[in-house]
């Protein structure tokens, strides 16, 4: 965002340059072409009325030296000539110059002037031709007599070319004073949002009570971050009635549960108490609803513990999971194996991942009645650590897959269920920062995929059977 807003910054300040600094560079071009003809225009009438003086009364030296004195001073170059040849010229290549002939033979008495392309004495020159006129045309004529004053178009270059300099120093100063104000703007406008991005990143992470900063940044970003403030107090009250109402609910259900059992155990041990066998559909509902209360218990005790991730071996607690359900799999007929790294650095919830796997491993072997093939796989992809437990079983339908995630959905092998194994699982990555999905497996079951942040890029490969 930063990188963004300074970009903008140099894109206005560049579009700025270019709709002003160039037309101004180019009225001040012509600006100077112009002010330099009607300059010399100007000039050329003043020295024509000296030189026409110091001619009439036939002062010849007088006027070249003027004429000189004027060159010096101003660069301008003066030619003077008559019916009978040069009369002055302070450049005497001028006469002979074939630019400088052809405009004295278009010269038809009235004062012109335009610039000639090039001459052989100074380049391309700006030129102004005009006749001389003694005051005193019956004592002093001058018939004949043409003035030429020349201007060399290098100088009136320079002159731009320093115009243009100009402009663009002063289009640097621009775009210089735009990155500056644009990276102060654009630190002060991504410092508020990074800190309220933070502070979003924490309160998903779990951490409710944090706040975002409210006495910096934009008025919007403000009101931003007291909505995000506001949002995150209703969420605290709602989860803390949720977690009051769960942890109440399951010890007020506990004890006339364990009372329940009691009475049913005494019933059953009696002299004259009825056969175990009429028991047993109440001993299973009762077994059912304290694992209910169990999981109700988990819940509320996972989303009120602090959610401090740590660094786990990913691959290592998968491996001691299978064997440790390695038993239970023999005595079921089923075939379980672990395939996959030896050690895998993941980011976790500490007990995590022990908890995720034991709750998909029984998912797995509930949902392979006569026995069949689980497989726990963990993986890496670059990014992410990835735990696999994939069964034989039935499988489920897309709507099925997406639906076991919540609370309180069971499946049609899971009738004495809770309903909350997978809700638990999903619950405890998502803390982790990790993400769980049910996808259809290639043996006919499910493929249960758990996807964990890595810690570290380093892997080695076993397979336990």
């Amino acid at each position: 965002m930063r990188g963004r807003l300074l970009l903008g910054f140099v894109v206005v300040a560049v579009v700025a340059i270019v709709l002003l600094v160039i037309p101004v560079g180019f009225t001040l071009d012509a600006r100077e072409r112009g002010t330099t003809l009607s300059s010399l225009q100007r000039d050329s009438r003043s020295v024509s009325s000296v030189l026409s003086e110091e001619l009439g009364d036939g002062n010849v030296a007088r006027a070249r030296r003027f004429a000189r004195a004027y060159a010096r001073s101003t660069g301008r170059q003066i030619l003077v000539t008559g019916p009978s040849g040069t009369v002055v010229a302070t450049r005497p290549s001028q006469s002979r110059d074939p630019e400088i002939t052809r405009v004295l033979h278009s010269f038809r008495g009235a004062p012109t002037s335009g610039t000639v392309p090039k001459t052989a004495f100074e380049g391309a020159q700006y030129y102004v031709v005009l006749a001389l006129h003694h005051t005193d045309t019956q004592t002093h004529p001058l018939n004949g007599v043409v003035l030429v004053v020349t201007f060399p178009e290098t100088l009136v270059r320079r002159a731009i070319r320093g115009d243009w300099e100009r402009l663009v120093v002063f289009a640097l100063l621009i775009l210089i004073v735009a990155v500056a104000l644009g990276y102060v703007l654009s630190a002060s406008l991504t410092r508020t949002v990074r800190r309220i991005g933070l502070a979003v990143e924490a309160i998903g992470q779990g951490h409710l009570e944090t706040t975002a900063p409210t006495d910096t940044g934009a008025p919007e970003l403000r009101r931003l971050a007291e909505s995000i403030n506001a949002t995150a107090a209703r969420l605290i009250r709602l989860l803390e009635v949720e977690r009051t109402f769960v942890e109440n609910a399951s010890h007020q259900l506990r004890t006339p549960l364990a009372a329940l059992q009691l009475h049913v155990e005494n019933l059953q041990g009696g002299p004259e108490g009825p056969e175990a066998a009429a028991f047993e559909p109440v001993r299973r509902e009762i077994a059912r609803l304290a694992r209910l209360v169990s999981s109700l218990l988990e819940m509320a005790r996972i989303e009120a513990a602090p959610a401090v991730v740590a660094s786990i071996d990913l691959a290592g607690v998968a491996r001691e999971r299978v064997l440790y359900w390695q038993p239970l799999a023999d005595e079921l007929g089923i075939d379980l194996s672990y395939e996959g790294l030896e050690s895998l650095a993941a980011r976790a919830l500490e007990g995590v991942a022990e908890q995720v796997i034991d709750n998909l491993l029984s998912n797995a072997f509930d949902a392979s009645p006569d026995g069949g093939p689980v497989r726990v796989t963990v993986s890496s992809d670059g990014r992410h650590a990835r735990l696999h437990v994939v069964d034989a079983g039935v499988g489920l339908t897309e709507d099925e897959r997406r639906a076991a995630l919540g609370r309180f959905w069971r499946g049609a092998s899971d009738a004495d269920g809770t309903g909350l194994g997978l809700a638990i699982v999903e619950q405890l990555v998502r803390l982790s920062g990790g993400s769980v999905e049910l996808l259809a497996a290639d043996t006919g079951g499910v493929d249960a995929s758990v996807a964990f942040d890595l810690a570290t890029s380093t892997a080695t490969s076993r397979s336990l059977r």
